[in-house]
Parts: C-alpha cells; structure tokens; sequence
C-alpha cells in the first residue's frame, strides 16, 4: 500500500467526488504515481485537515518535477499534468447528472452549489488571483473586479458544442454539462471556466445553429429562471450577431442592477397585472414586474417595440440610420423573486453617440461585455483600481446612458414613457 499524506489526501476528495468507491482506491493511487513518479512514503496519521484540491496537486506537480518528468516552468507541461490529475476529480457526465438531479430534487440552489463546488475542486472554473472591491461610481454600487488571465486552449471543435464535453489536454477535459430540455429542446448548463461574474453560468442549445432574439428565445430565457430561480439569465448582443453557435449567459441574481431602487413608477395601458418602474441605475433602464409570464412577454414586446421608433433629435436619440437600418433595441435581464417574474430592460442604442468610451476600452478585459451594465466591471489584469480608474467608468456609463442624466435627461426619459 502506498503511505504518502499528499496522495492519500488527494484520492480521498477524488471518492468524495461520486465517481469512485472507496475499493478503487488503490488503483487511484497507482494512477497517481504513475503520472507524478515515486513519492516518499510516510506514516498516514489520524484524521488531520485535508489540503485544498488545488493545493494537493500542487504538491504532487513537485513530486512530478523532482523526478524529472515535467518542467514547471513549461506552462503547457503544467497544465496538462494538472487536468490529468484533476481527472481524477471529475465523474462521469452519467454521474455528474445524476447526482445533480439528486441534489435538485432538494432544492434548485443544492444542486448548482454542488456543480459549482465541483467545478471549482476540478479546476475547470479559474478563480486564481481574483480581487474584487465593492465601490460607489456616481452614486451607483459596483463590483469592479481584476483577474489574472491565462492562455486559452485551441479548439478544434466548437466550446458550445455538446462535443466540447471533456474534449482536450487541459482544464477542458474537465468540462461537465448539466442537460437540460427546454420548450422542447436539448440544452447544456455549465460554468464559465473565467467567470466575469458570480456563478458566471452558460445555457447553450446543443443544435449548433445561431440564436434569434425573439419572443421564443425570451420565453426559453423565462423557461431558464424557473429551472434555476435563484440565477438571472441575460444574453450577449455580439453573440445574438456573430457567433454561429448561440448561447446565454446568467448567474447569481443579486447583482447591482437587481438591487438597484425604483426610481419611478408608472403605468402601461392595457398592462394592468404588470408594475413598471424607472430604475435608479448608472443607464437608462425600464424594470417590469408581475407575476404571469404571458403578461410580462406581452409587455416586453409592446416597450421594446416602441423604443425601437422612438426619436428625441435634441438629445441625438434617433431610432434609424440614413439607410433605415433600426438602432434601438433591448438588452433584457430575466430573474424571478419569490412567485414574480422581473425583466430589467436595458435600453440600447447603436449610433457612435452612446458606445463605449475608448479610454474605458482600454482598461477593461475584451470578454467583459455586456456584464459591465449589470454592474460589474472587469478590469484587465493589470489596471489598478483607483480614482483615475474610476473617473473613466463614471464617464463611460454617463456616454451610454441614453437618456443622460442629471435633470433634462431624467425629464426626456420620462417623455418618452408618456408615448407607452
């Protein structure tokens, strides 16, 4: 029998894992050694506080150096031995599913913070060299965060494929997909392996085909709010546009947007099961909230459709470019509370006039968009987050605001729910 503290602590979160039984054991250390080379052997005493996941393969990364069989400088060495090792981590997706469903049948927030941890004790979700700071941009509450980013894989096949699953050398050999079937369809849930965001969750269709921002897509998108209540749903414009292989984004629910106040309240004719309020936020932005789903579809789609004709020339809000292309639209933000049903509508317009600034471009991680308007801010890795940081955000979200603030855009905002 092998004694070493490392691998015998490491094997003991790989049974705790579901994929294993305490009989496999010896065969997993035998793995083990195999990748990593001779290990030392010692006395294995009582029960003492088992090491981190992260921590025990770092250990055995050494081991593997010492006896000549990785450079730890080499980062592609590294990472492939650390995703074989975390393999060992990682069931089955038959397990995986299961045991999600088992917890699910407790509760909808069991079983994500069961999937979560796994993702987070396999490595697949990077958390490594994370800061966060809560801070108040113009009166707004922000999550500005910074990360160091690593190296990408190469795929070969397409990340939001169900073929993705398990697919190469490092962390992605680690990816688990939780199926889903929704309105009919099969869909996959898992985590993004560089969260932007709390719980940074991905929905995606296996049918590899784009998505279509319309109200099927947005009933799916309610559909996700109901499976996990507790998670917000959302979706990437630039995503709706160019990639050939849709898919949403969510997570947790209670970010800045969400618990931002109501600023005003107001009424939709022929809407009367729907509250409609202005939100106090750093953007212009419409909340509905009520507790049937056809209701609240129903009044999406009667806003949404006039914003997208609606024109203020003064404050350069135009709804159409010279060639008649349409340039407002929505960016919605599904979530539930309780038994409601909210969407906080995000105004939208494409003109130059309210894109971003190319100063806060500059500081902010390329991937970052569009959680920035839920009120978390991405800095690159490394950009210090300080007053001149700061000054750029607070001038940025002012450009965007469509309806710009203080007093004249507040009244123009207001103009325009008079046309609802």
């Amino acid at each position: 029998m092998i004694k070493n503290k490392v691998v015998h602590d490491f094997i003991s979160i790989a049974l705790q894992s579901g994929g294993w039984m305490e009989l496999d054991r010896l065969y997993l250390e035998n793995q083990v050694i195999e990748l990593v080379g001779p290990v030392n052997e010692e006395e294995i005493e009582g029960e003492k506080q088992v090491k981190s996941s992260k921590d025990l393969v770092q250990e055995l990364l050494l081991v593997a150096e010492k006896n000549e069989l990785i450079d730890l400088k080499n980062f592609q060495q590294k990472a492939e031995l650390k995703a074989k090792l975390m393999s060992f981590l990682t069931p089955p997706p038959s397990v995986v599913n299961a045991l999600f469903s088992q917890h699910y049948d407790t509760s909808e927030k069991e079983a994500t913070d069961y999937f979560y941890l796994m993702n987070l004790t396999n490595g697949y979700v990077n958390e490594e060299n994370y800061q966060y700071k809560n801070e108040i941009i113009n009166d707004y509450s922000f999550i500005i965060q910074s990360k160091k980013w690593q190296s990408a894989n190469d795929f070969t096949v397409c990340p939001y494929c169900f073929e993705s699953e398990g697919y190469g050398k490092e962390q992605d050999m680690n990816k688990r997909l939780i199926r889903m079937n929704l309105k009919g369809e099969s869909w996959g849930f898992y985590y993004h392996p560089k969260p932007l965001l709390r719980e940074h969750s991905i929905f995606t269709p296996e049918n590899h085909q784009p998505l279509v921002m319309n109200r099927q897509l947005q009933e799916t998108m309610l559909q996700l709010v109901d499976v996990y209540p507790h998670y917000f749903v959302s979706l990437n414009p630039e995503v709706i546009k160019l990639s050939p292989h849709g898919f949403l984004y969510g997570g947790d629910n209670q970010m800045p947007l969400a618990l931002a106040d109501n600023s005003f309240m107001f009424d939709i004719p022929g809407f009367v099961t729907v509250e409609a309020s202005l939100v106090n936020w750093a953007t212009s932005v419409i909340r509905l909230k009520t507790t049937s789903k056809k209701n609240l579809m129903n009044a999406l789609e009667y806003v949404t459709l006039k914003w997208q004709q609606y024109s203020y020339p003064s404050l350069d809000i135009i709804a159409k470019d010279e060639d008649g292309k349409d340039l407002h639209s929505v960016l919605p933000v599904f979530r539930k509370e309780e038994d409601a049903y909210i969407v906080e509508m995000i105004l939208q317009d494409a003109s130059s006039e309210f894109s971003r600034s190319k100063a806060y471009e500059a500081i902010i991680h390329e991937d970052a968009y569009p959680v920035d308007q839920l009120g978390v801010i991405n800095l690159k890795q490394d950009v210090e987050i300080n007053e001149t940081t700061l000054a750029v955000i607070t001038e940025n979200m002012a450009k965007q605001s469509i309806f710009r603030r203080p007093q004249d855009g507040q009244k123009a905002f207001l103009r325009f729910i008079d046309t609802l």
